[in-house]
Order: structure tokens, then C-alpha cells, then sequence
């Protein structure tokens, strides 16, 4: 099965001003990332806050440049489109964002909202569009009388069903799911999620679902990329990853899930320490200050993923640790 997502190398980079007498610093937002994404299944992008989850999402739904690396969606390169090929790649590629309010416009009834990527993407009449509005509304759970009423008339969990109808407007090859629940009550959590596997059941899209809910990401996701300071450290399938993890930050995450049943023997791993300043990272392999295994040289030799136990790892002790 081909890919309708592939990123190799993907870096994105900002000069950062520290003030008038001091030179500029780069922040490495995104430093390699590499993963294929198929029509249907759901790559799961986690780590902490400042990892480069959200400036990943932006990349691949084209909001901002890549620095370097190679965009593929479709299997077109994205960095030679011209401004044409960049308007169909926009269509293909779509967007859910965090805050369903924030991402609405609040002057706007929600079928003109539904309707405006037809509009601007289509050549489908007045009618046509509207019933295919309604089509998607009816998918979503939204009623006929929806169609005219505004944002602020409607809960939070369906201001999402209305972000995740607009995103589907135009049958996207690829959806970017920036942390789509975390802002809902959790009784409508699970409600969301079905939608979102019964969308992608029907129309075969293929997902990028960031979360910072290993709950949620066990339920949803095929794959998992874990992510630290920009970089990966380690990708593979989901059930694998969350049965036997062998990078210590992907067992650190694991072991702070909230479980209804935590069994007894399994100890918390805590991890000391606060995630380094990215625009000073330390040298070697940035986990290292915080690693309860890091050697000399983990200090001074950056980790690079290789195959192990069936899923990549970016870790020089990951055998030994794992024993």
C-alpha cells in the first residue's frame, strides 16, 4: 500500500533574537523527523509540552515552511510545488484543531462555515452544496437545524463534530489532529473518538493525532512516534510499543498513564528534572541529564534510530536496559 504521508529528514528551525549586544539563537523545533503514513491508519505523535508535536502538525498541513528534509503527500514533493500544486495539496491535507471555539468564526452560521471549502475548491452550485453540507452534518450527528445557528449556540463536543465536518468537507487524504480532545468533558471524549474511527472507516483517510493522552493514543493509533526535543526516539506499531517500550522516556510516559487497575508490582518511573532549554540543548543525547542510564557517552554521542525488537529506538543502552 502506497503512502499518502511521507516525511524524511523533516526539520523546522527558527532564529530566535536574545536581545541587542547577544548574537540571534536557533531553536531546533523539529531536528529529523522521519515516518510513512498509509491511506487508513492512524500515526500517533507524543511527548511532553515543547517537543515539536505542534510545529510538526503545522508543517505537514503546510501552515509553515520545512527548513530541510523532504514533504511528501500523495507522492508529490511538496518543497517543488507550484502555486497550483500547493492549492491541490492544501485540499488534500486538513486540519483539526485543539479548540473547537477558537478555530470557528463566531460571526458565521455553521453551514456557510461547512460550506466555504466547497465553495472555494469546487465548482458545485448554491444547492449542491448545501446538500452535501447536510450530508456530512447528518454523518456527524449534527441536525438539519443546525445549519443556521452560530458557534456559541452549541457545546463544546459539538463545536468539534462541526471542526471535524469541515475538515472532511473536501474527502482530505491526510487529517492533522492537534490534541482534539483534551479540551472536551471526558463523557464526550469517547464520543469524538468514535467519530473520528467511523470517518476514517468510510472514507479511508489516513491520520497524524497528536495527544498528550496515552489513553487516548492506545485506543486510536497504529503507530506511535515518541517525540523529545525535536527529534524521535522511538517509532513503531502501537501494541508493541505499549507492551514492552525500550526507550527509558517512552517507559517513563508509560508508567505515568492513569490506569483504573495499576498492578502492583509495576513502579512509577519518575523522571527529574525539567525538559532543556531548546535554544541551549545539551550535547549528545538530549535525554541524557534526565536518564537514570546515561553514560559518558550518551554525553557526548547523539543517538540515531536504528531497528530494534521490530520498531526503531534512538537509544545506545536500549539492549541493555531491556534485559
Amino acid at each position: 500500500m502506497s503512502a499518502v504521508l511521507s516525511a524524511r529528514d523533516l526539520t523546522r528551525h527558527y532564529t530566535i533574537s536574545r536581545g541587542l549586544f547577544k548574537p540571534n539563537a536557533t531553536v531546533r523545533a523539529l531536528n529529523g523527523v522521519s515516518f510513512e503514513l498509509e491511506a487508513g491508519k492512524t500515526l500517533a505523535v507524543v511527548g511532553e509540552s515543547g517537543c515539536g508535536k505542534s510545529t510538526l502538525a503545522r508543517a505537514l498541513t503546510l501552515i509553515e515552511q520545512p527548513s530541510s528534509g523532504s514533504l511528501q503527500i500523495a507522492g508529490q514533493e511538496v518543497s517543488g510545488a507550484d502555486k497550483a500544486q500547493r492549492k491541490q495539496l492544501r485540499r488534500d491535507v486538513q486540519m483539526v484543531f485543539q479548540n473547537p471555539y477558537a478555530s470557528l468564526n463566531p460571526r458565521q452560521k455553521i453551514g456557510d462555515q461547512l460550506a466555504e471549502p466547497l465553495k472555494i475548491n469546487t465548482s458545485l452550485s448554491r444547492a449542491e452544496r448545501r446538500e452535501q453540507v447536510q450530508a456530512m452534518m447528518q454523518q456527524v450527528g449534527l441536525r438539519p437545524e443546525h445549519y443556521q445557528r452560530y458557534p456559541h449556540m452549541f457545546s463544546g463536543g459539538q463545536r468539534q463534530r462541526i471542526a471535524l465536518a469541515r475538515a472532511m468537507m473536501l474527502n482530505p487524504k491526510v487529517l492533522v489532529a492537534d490534541e482534539p480532545t483534551s479540551a472536551l468533558d471526558v463523557s464526550i471524549q469517547a464520543q469524538v473518538l468514535n467519530l473520528f474511527m467511523d470517518l476514517q472507516d468510510e472514507f479511508n483517510t489516513g491520520y497524524v493525532f497528536i495527544s498528550h493522552n496515552l489513553s487516548v493514543v492506545r485506543h486510536v493509533a497504529d503507530d506511535v512516534l515518541v517525540m523529545y526535543l525535536g527529534r524521535p526516539v522511538e517509532m513503531g506499531a502501537s501494541e508493541l510499543i505499549y507492551q514492552r517500550p525500550l526507550h527509558p522516556y517512552t517507559q517513563a510516559l508509560l508508567s505515568a498513564t492513569p490506569t483504573l487497575h495499576p498492578a502492583p508490582s509495576k513502579a512509577k518511573i519518575k523522571i527529574v528534572g525539567e525538559l532543556p532549554d531548546p535554544m541551549a540543548p545539551p550535547s549528545g543525547c538530549a535525554f541524557h541529564q534526565r536518564c537514570p542510564y546515561a553514560s559518558e557517552r550518551c554525553h557526548n554521542e547523539v543517538p540515531q534510530l536504528r531497528l530494534l525488537d521490530a520498531r526503531q529506538v534512538a537509544c545506545h543502552h536500549a539492549e541493555t536496559i531491556n534485559t
